[in-house]
């Protein structure tokens, strides 16, 4: 039951099947273990109601969308949301987060080891959209995968739960140094927002400092190096170029503000009950045939390249405070006993999907919708530390 739950997240960067067949054999488990007869814990958990409620208003919102195939994805996205009410009742135990968090971890170590194989073509297989070092994972999905991991590392590396440290200095110099040769910018600045954050809260004392300015200077180093540094600065130029009015916008950042554009005036004009389910890419297409926004014909832009946007523009403010307070339950729950090894593990993650979610639609994304329900099926809810604490207060 347990290995089942964890395969997604081992099999994502090795192929999207096989983590849609990892959650069709967790489902199958599921109900043949009997789990499902837990179902009363569920309500201890704070961000149920808010997930449930979002669920529900992403289906109700089928029944306005004009574009079924795109609504079905959405939906079937928000539904995944399922496997976190899987986890809040499972008998979880210290052998099973374990057991998650090296999935996890190795099936990124088996990617890179692909992914190097077929760029140096000992393996005739090619990477995923020809872009070398990614192996079969998307470049953006991998590079939020890889920051996940270094912050997890970051973690075990001080505490020591899982691997001694030298087993995390050699698996965190592995992953840091694909995500040092592959396209994902996003994952890349997300590590530079997040780790220092990170260190400051974990470390003590002034080894936080040496910690942070270690790192600065590393970030600072790797920018002298040519390659690093003209891979950055195209996306520098790509955000400094955009021009809603001239059309300039076929740069990666160009897109996505456009994306965001279109996504606020979706929200503007459907502010309660938003276009529908689905109904961003028609609404687009249509925008953009009324001269409203430029034209991207090579493009299917069917979300707003920001979790918070795609939310209001499809399914109005309803929607998106439905999501604010999914995510703000979720987050507190994850806060309040950070110092266990499944939250800070799962606090990282949501660090990235919410803060990610700014500059890439998360929310429907497969990866990201399945990956932020298994983090809240977590054990993140402590019965006994809250009765204890409870019971101490004055």
């Amino acid at each position: 039951m347990f290995t089942a739950y964890a395969l997604p997240l081992f099999s994502f960067p090795l192929s999207t099947a096989g983590a849609g067949v990892s959650v069709g054999l967790l489902l199958v488990l599921y109900a043949v273990s009997g789990h499902w007869r837990e179902w009363r814990q569920i309500s201890a958990r704070p961000w149920a109601i808010p997930l449930a409620l979002l669920i529900g208003w992403t289906l109700l919102g089928l029944l306005w969308t004009t574009d079924m195939f795109f609504g079905m994805k959405v939906a079937e996205a928000t539904s995944y949301g399922i496997l976190a009410f899987i986890g809040a009742t499972l008998p979880w135990k210290t052998r099973w987060i374990k057991l998650l968090i090296r999935l996890f971890l190795s099936g990124l170590l088996i990617n890179e080891f692909l992914a190097a194989m077929m760029t140096w073509g000992v393996f005739p297989w090619k990477n995923t959209g020809g872009m070398n070092y990614t192996g079969f994972c998307g470049h953006i999905f991998l590079s939020l995968a890889i920051a996940h991991a270094l912050l997890w590392l970051t973690w075990d590396f001080r505490k020591q739960w899982n691997f001694p440290r030298w087993v995390n200095v050699l698996v965190g110099l592995l992953l840091f140094a694909q995500l040092l040769v592959i396209p994902g910018r996003s994952g890349q600045l997300l590590l530079v927002i997040l780790l220092p954050i990170a260190i400051w809260m974990l470390y003590p004392g002034r080894w936080r400092y040496w910690m942070i300015m270690a790192f600065s200077l590393a970030v600072i180093g790797l920018l002298a190096i040519p390659y690093i540094r003209s891979y950055f600065m195209l996306g520098v130029q790509g955000l400094l170029s955009f021009n809603l009015s001239h059309a300039a916008i076929y740069s990666s950042w160009g897109i996505r503000l456009l994306a965001m554009i279109g996504g606020v005036m979706m929200f503007l004009a459907h502010p309660f009950f938003g276009v529908g389910t689905g109904d961003f890419y028609p609404v687009i297409l249509k925008m953009q045939a009324a001269h409203q926004i430029p034209e991207t014909p090579d493009f299917v832009m069917n979300a707003a390249a920001n979790s918070y946007i795609s939310e209001a523009a499809s399914l109005g403010v309803v929607g998106l405070g439905l999501f604010l307070w999914f995510l703000w339950s979720l987050g507190r729950e994850m806060w309040r006993s950070r110092d266990l090894p499944q939250n800070w593990f799962a606090l990282t993650y949501f660090a990235i999907y919410v803060i990610g979610g700014l500059f890439d639609g998360l929310s429907w994304g497969y990866a990201d919708a399945i990956t932020i329900a298994l983090m809240a099926g977590l054990p993140l809810y402590q019965r006994s530390v809250i009765e204890l604490s409870g019971l101490s207060a004055p």
